[in-house]
C-alpha cells in the first residue's frame, strides 16, 4: 500500500513539475494535466488528494477550481481543509468568472459553493452573491448556507432582504436567529448593514425566544441605536433574565458608551450598588470605569472588594485591565493602585485573582502587583530561582513525583491548563500542544517554563496586544487575519474577531500564561505536576499521540420529558446542539465518572432517567469497523442512530467518512470509567 501511495505521489509531483516548467509542451497540455489530476484528486489516500489539490492551483482555470472542490465529496481532515482553502483562493478569479457566466452550475453543488464563498475574500464573494440570489427566494426554514453567506459577503441589498424577511416573520425561529446573527457579523466585521428600517429591531426585543432576543439586543449595539438605551438598561438589571442575555445587554451598552454617554453612566450607577447580584455589579462597574474612571471610582472599588469568589474576581479584573484610561495617561491597573485600592484589608481571594490577571497576556502592571501584594499582606513571589534550584526541583519530580496525581492537578479548573493546552487533540489552543512535551523537553525546561512563562515562549505563541478604538485592550494569540479582520484566541480559549479598522494600536506581548500560576500549589503538588508533564509523549499510559482512542466526549442528561416519545431524536441529533456538554477523558482514554457527573447541574438530578455520552469518529474507507468498549456494563449503544449490540467488542459496517457513536447509561449505574478505542477509526477532537 505504501509503495502504491509513493507512486501516486510521484505522479502528482510530475504533474506539478509539468505545470510549472513545461507550460508550452504539446505532450503535456493543460487538458492532459487536468485529466491526470482528476483521478488523483479523488484518490482514496488523503495525502495524494492533498498533493493533487496543490497541483491544481498551478493551473489557473475554472476546470481546476471545479476539480479542486470535488475533494469535498470524500472525508476531509484539517490538512485537506486548509489545502482546499489555499487552492480555491489561488483559483478564485477563474472560478468566479465561471459562476457569473453560468459555466459553473450552482444547483447540485451547494456545499462546494458554500466552501468556496466562505474561503475567498468577501469582496470577491460579493461579486457573485448578489447575482446568484437575485431571483432566488430565501427558504423559510433557512436551508443551505445562504443566510451565513449573506452575512459574510452580502451588500446592503442582500442584508436588507434578511432584515425585511425577519421583520415580516418570513423565517421560522431557528432561521430567523441565524439571519439576525448574520446581520450582526456583517456589521461587526465589515461595517455593512441594511440601508433602512434599522429602528424596527426594537420590535424584536420581546420575542419569546431567548436566542432571538439576544441577537436583536446585540444589533442595537452594533447599529448604535441610542434610542434603545432605556430598554437595554432595564434588561441589564433584570434578574429574571438569563445571565447570558444580561451580558448581551451590557455589551450593547458598552458599544453605545464609546462617546461617554451620560445617560448610560447615570443608568449604570444604581446597577453597581450592593442591591444587585455580583455579575450585574461587575459588568456595570467595568462600563462605568470605561466611561469615566474618576467619577466611577467609589463604585468600582466597592465592587472589587466585594467580589464573592476567585472566578468572579478574575472576570472583574480582566474587564477592568482591558480598559485603556487614556486621559489619566496611565493604565487602569496603575490608576486603581494609586488612587482607589486601600492600603490594607484587600481580601486575599480578590488580590490573588488580580495578581494572576495582572501577569497574563504580557501585561506589565508593577504598581498593581505591589498594591495587591501589600494590601492583602501576601508574600512577594518575585524572587528568582537559581539554575541549581531549578535542577533540584527537576530531580525531585523524577524521584518523588506522582504522574496520576499530577494529571488531576493539571485538570483543576482554577489553573486553566486544560483551557489553554491540548493533549491528544483535546483541550485549548491558547498555548502549545503538550501531547509530546515530556518526550521532547527536559524536566528542568518544564520547571522553568511554569515558574517563568516569559522565558520560554514557543514560536507563534507570543501574545498580540490590541488597543481598539472603543478603549479596550485585548490580548491573545493571533489565529488568522486578512485585509478586513483579524482573529485572536484569548486566555479563555475563545476566538475573538475584530475588524481591522477598529484596531487603534497593535503590539507584541509576552506569554498569555500568567507568572505566579503555580504559586498557590504546595511543594508536592508542583512536583507531581512536573512529573505528569514529563511523562507526556513517552511510551505508556501518557502517550496520547494515537487517534484510536476517544478523548473528546459530549454528555447529555435525559429526563422523562426527553425520552417519553422515544430515543430517536436524541441518538440521531447533533452533538453540538442543545444541552450537550463537553468533557475530556484522561490521557489514557478513561472517561471518569466524576468528570461526567461534573457536567450535570445539581438541580438536574431530579427526574434524571438517563445519561448519554457521544463521540465522533471517522473511517478512511468503507467496510467493517471494530471497537473495544471497556468497563461499561449496562450501556446501550448506537452508531449513526442504529442500535449496536453492547458487548465489549462492537462491530459495524460503515461507509468512509464521519460517524457518531452514542452510549446511554442508567444514572444509578454509571460506571467508574468508560474507555472506547478502535484500530479502524480516528476519533475526532471537537
Amino acid at each position: 500500500m505504501m509503495a502504491v501511495q509513493r507512486v501516486l505521489l510521484f505522479a502528482v509531483a510530475c504533474v506539478v513539475f509539468a505545470a510549472e516548467f513545461n507550460a508550452d509542451s504539446a505532450e503535456l497540455s493543460n487538458y492532459r494535466r487536468l485529466a491526470a489530476l482528476e483521478k488523483l484528486v479523488r484518490d482514496d489516500s488523503p495525502r495524494v488528494r492533498l498533493e493533487a489539490l496543490r497541483a491544481l492551483a498551478k493551473i489557473p482555470s475554472a476546470k481546476s477550481a471545479e476539480l479542486a472542490l470535488t475533494v469535498l465529496d470524500k472525508p476531509m481532515d484539517p490538512f485537506l481543509d486548509y489545502a482546499l482553502w489555499l487552492t480555491i483562493n489561488d483559483l478564485a478569479d477563474p472560478w468566479i468568472a465561471a459562476i457569473k457566466s453560468g459555466a459553473w452550475k450552482v444547483e447540485g453543488h451547494e456545499n462546494q459553493l458554500e466552501f468556496g464563498l466562505k474561503a475567498i475574500d468577501p469582496e470577491k464573494a460579493s461579486r457573485v452573491l448578489g447575482q446568484i440570489l437575485q431571483n432566488k427566494p430565501l427558504p423559510r426554514e433557512g436551508t443551505g448556507a445562504w443566510i451565513e453567506l449573506i452575512g459574510r459577503a452580502g451588500g446592503a441589498n442582500e442584508l436588507q432582504r434578511l432584515l425585511d424577511q425577519v421583520l415580516a416573520s418570513g423565517f421560522d425561529e431557528p432561521a430567523a436567529v441565524r439571519a439576525l446573527a448574520a446581520l450582526n457579523e456583517a456589521s461587526r466585521l465589515r461595517n455593512a448593514r441594511p440601508s433602512s428600517g434599522l429602528d424596527n429591531v426594537g420590535k424584536l426585543f420581546n420575542n419569546p425566544s431567548e436566542p432571538f432576543r439576544a441577537e436583536a439586543v446585540r444589533l442595537a449595539g452594533q447599529w448604535t441605536l441610542r434610542q434603545f438605551v432605556p430598554d437595554l438598561l432595564k434588561l441589564a438589571g433584570d434578574t429574571a433574565a438569563s445571565a447570558s442575555l444580561r451580558h448581551d445587554a451590557f455589551e450593547s451598552l458598552r458599544s453605545l458608551s464609546v462617546n461617554k454617554n451620560p445617560e448610560i453612566f447615570a443608568g449604570l450607577r444604581p446597577l453597581a450598588s450592593t442591591n444587585h447580584e455580583p455579575d450585574i455589579r461587575r459588568q456595570a462597574a467595568v462600563i462605568l470605569a470605561g466611561i469615566d474612571a474618576g467619577k466611577a471610582l467609589p463604585e468600582v472599588v466597592d465592587v472589587i472588594l466585594a467580589a464573592p469568589n476567585e472566578t468572579e474576581a478574575e472576570a472583574l479584573w480582566r474587564g477592568l485591565l482591558n480598559l485603556k484610561e487614556g486621559y489619566m495617561k496611565q493604565s487602569m491597573g496603575a490608576y486603581l493602585a494609586g488612587w482607589g485600592l486601600p492600603k490594607s484589608g484587600i481580601p486575599v481571594v480578590v488580590a490573588k485573582a488580580g495578581l494572576r490577571v495582572a501577569r497574563e497576556g504580557g501585561r506589565n502592571e508593577p504598581e498593581l502587583v505591589l498594591a495587591l501584594t501589600r494590601g492583602a499582606n501576601l508574600e512577594a513571589t518575585e524572587a528568582s530561582l537559581t539554575d541549581a534550584e531549578i535542577q533540584q526541583i527537576a530531580k525531585s519530580a523524577a524521584a518523588q513525583g506522582d504522574s496520576a496525581r499530577g494529571e488531576k492537578i493539571f485538570r483543576r479548573p482554577e489553573l486553566g491548563c486544560v483551557t489553554c493546552h491540548a493533549i491528544g487533540g483535546v483541550g485549548g489552543k491558547v498555548g502549545p500542544d503538550l501531547t509530546s512535551i515530556g518526550a521532547s523537553a527536559p524536566v528542568d525546561y518544564l520547571v522553568e517554563s511554569l515558574f517563568y512563562p516569559n522565558r520560554k515562549i514557543k514560536e507563534g505563541y507570543h501574545a498580540v496586544v490590541l488597543e481598539t478604538e472603543d478603549g479596550q485592550e485585548l490580548s491573545g494569540i493571533l489565529v488568522r487575519e486578512n485585509n478586513e479582520q483579524l482573529v485572536i484566541r484569548d486566555v479563555s480559549n475563545r476566538e475573538v474577531a475584530l475588524a481591522k479598522n477598529s484596531v487603534k494600536n497593535r503590539t507584541m506581548g509576552g506569554s498569555l500564561m500568567p507568572s505566579g500560576l503555580i504559586d498557590n500549589l504546595g511543594s508536592q503538588e508542583r512536583i507531581d505536576l512536573f512529573r505528569f508533564l514529563s511523562e507526556l509523549g513517552k511510551p505508556g499510559p501518557y502517550d496520547a499521540s494515537k487517534g484510536g482512542v476517544a478523548r473528546y466526549w459530549r454528555v447529555l442528561p435525559a429526563f422523562h420529558t426527553s425520552e417519553q416519545f422515544g430515543l430517536d431524536k436524541i441518538v440521531s441529533g447533533d452533538l453540538n446542539g442543545g444541552d450537550w456538554q463537553t468533557v475530556y477523558s484522561l490521557v489514557d482514554g478513561r472517561l471518569m465518572r466524576e468528570d461526567i457527573q461534573s457536567t450535570l447541574r445539581q438541580n438536574q438530578y431530579a427526574g434524571l432517567v438517563g445519561i448519554f455520552l457521544g463521540a465522533k469518529f471517522q473511517v478512511a474507507t468503507g467496510g467493517a469497523a471494530h471497537f473495544k468498549l471497556s468497563d461499561a456494563p449496562g450501556a446501550s449503544v448506537w452508531i449513526d442512530a442504529t442500535p449496536v449490540e453492547a458487548n465489549p467488542e462492537l462491530n459495524a459496517q460503515l461507509a468512509g467518512g464521519a460517524h457518531t457513536i452514542i452510549l446511554r447509561f442508567e444514572p444509578t449505574k454509571l460506571p467508574e470509567h468508560v474507555r472506547l478505542e478502535s484500530g479502524d477509526a480516528t476519533f475526532l477532537t471537537n
